[in-house]
């Protein structure tokens, strides 16, 4: 499954760097995009960037272990193959996650910020579950509306003033 949506910033495609932009988040920029977002950590390992998300969808706790896997300025392609999702908050499960983002220009000084979540579920009766519980549409929904505003914004704001 995999969703994505558009949001509209008042920047210049040109000036943003979406690259540095994820290289540079700090734990503190990550909690404040989201309600949902508890902790995150990221570091360079030969020469790859990797990133360590723990939020929460609907009433589920994941923990995101992201490799950067393609990158240019206007994209970011991160996968976790290994994501723990706790079903119930009792039942570890291993998904894997997608997360792209993608600067689209749509004028001279304006753009939209696309935000591309999914999950591969690993069998059927998983997925059947995270459909239930709300992981596999609703909740997942939500949670891109939330944080990809809040991406965007920021991105607006640190590329606009160039502070990124």
């Amino acid at each position: 499954m995999k969703i994505s949506k558009r949001f509209k910033m008042n920047v210049s495609a040109e000036k943003v760097d979406m690259y540095e932009w994820v290289t540079k988040m700090t734990p503190s920029d990550y909690v404040s995009f989201s309600k949902s977002h508890k902790a995150m950590g990221s570091y360079f390992k030969d020469g790859c960037f990797y990133m360590v998300n723990v939020e929460t969808m609907g009433n589920e706790m994941i923990i995101q272990n992201y490799k950067l896997i393609e990158h240019r300025r206007d994209y970011t392609k991160f996968y976790s193959d290994k994501s723990r999702a706790f079903v119930w908050r009792w039942f570890p499960a291993t998904v894997g996650v997608l997360w792209e983002m993608k600067v689209i220009p749509t004028g001279r000084k304006s753009s939209e910020l696309e935000c591309t979540i999914g999950a591969d579920f690993s069998t059927a009766l998983l997925a059947c579950a995270a459909w239930i519980n709300g992981i596999g549409g609703l909740f997942m929904r939500q949670h891109l509306n939330d944080e990809g505003l809040s991406f965007a914004k920021d991105i607006e704001t640190k590329f606009s003033s160039g502070n990124a």
